[in-house]
């Protein structure tokens, strides 16, 4: 049976391996991603990879050029509660740490979409 089509993410600053995985995990919810710099028109919902020591502003800078108001979501490489905080001081709508159970952050992405007859308010899964 085929899975209902939900909405479009756009993943930014993601090394192939970890695309591939996200797309994967994305698709079983009946949500597509592209991966890259070549922005979707108007993505639903839009995932940017913090690396270390990167700057958490400009991260989400980047994710919102051309997507605004799509919610932007932080991927963390671990959980590191004071740069979650700030990620969400800062305006992300959510923050996900690699390595946690990826069933969060299905739950995290398909509560933002209004396809899925649910939203939530900002949410940080650790």
């Amino acid at each position: 049976m085929a899975t209902r089509h939900i909405g479009h993410a756009l993943l930014l600053g993601a090394d192939e391996s970890l695309a591939a995985l996200l797309c994967d995990v994305l698709v079983e919810v009946g949500i597509t991603l592209q991966v890259g710099e070549a922005h979707v028109a108007r993505p639903d919902l839009v995932l940017v990879q913090v690396g270390r020591g990167e700057s958490v502003l400009s991260a989400l800078q980047t994710a919102r050029d051309g997507t605004y108001p799509a919610p932007v979501f932080v991927l963390l490489p671990f959980a590191d509660e004071r740069l979650m905080q700030r990620a969400l001081r800062l305006g992300a709508r959510g923050c996900f740490a690699l390595g946690q159970p990826l069933d969060e952050l299905r739950r995290m992405v398909l509560a933002v979409l209004p396809a899925t007859g649910r939203s939530s308010s900002s949410r940080r899964v650790q």
